[in-house]
């Protein structure tokens, strides 16, 4: 029984848990919808004024607890293919956090946006 135990929190503690996603302002349609996978731009704490481009959705990443997975990669590869699917011309990233202490995960919120024509 104690091996079983032992078994489990090992396995716990190698899972291959990711990022814990939080989508604020719109719904989750990657898997429901046909997105090209494009290159988007990544911005980092830009200020963007309402005149050049409308925020359509923000998103937050954040550490689940089990994570091991979660590198700054990891999340690049998050906010594009969300990007992807929301159609929005480019992201800012507007707070970060680096692996420390606390967690060892890459932790982020972003903004999308939609340039104004």
């Amino acid at each position: 029984m104690k091996r079983l135990i032992y078994l489990l929190i090992i396995s716990l503690c190698f899972a291959n848990c990711k990022h814990q996603i939080s989508r604020i302002g719109y719904t989750n349609n990657t898997k429901s919808s046909t997105y090209v996978n494009r290159n988007i731009t990544i911005k980092k704490f830009e200020i963007i004024p309402d005149s050049v481009a409308t925020k359509i959705g923000t998103i937050k990443l954040s550490d689940s607890g089990f994570s091991n997975s979660c590198s700054e990669e990891d999340a690049i590869v998050i906010l594009k293919r969300e990007g992807c699917a929301l159609n929005a011309d480019f992201i800012n990233i507007t707070k970060e956090t680096k692996p420390n202490r606390e967690s060892n995960c890459y932790r982020c919120r972003a903004d999308y946006y939609k340039f104004k024509k």
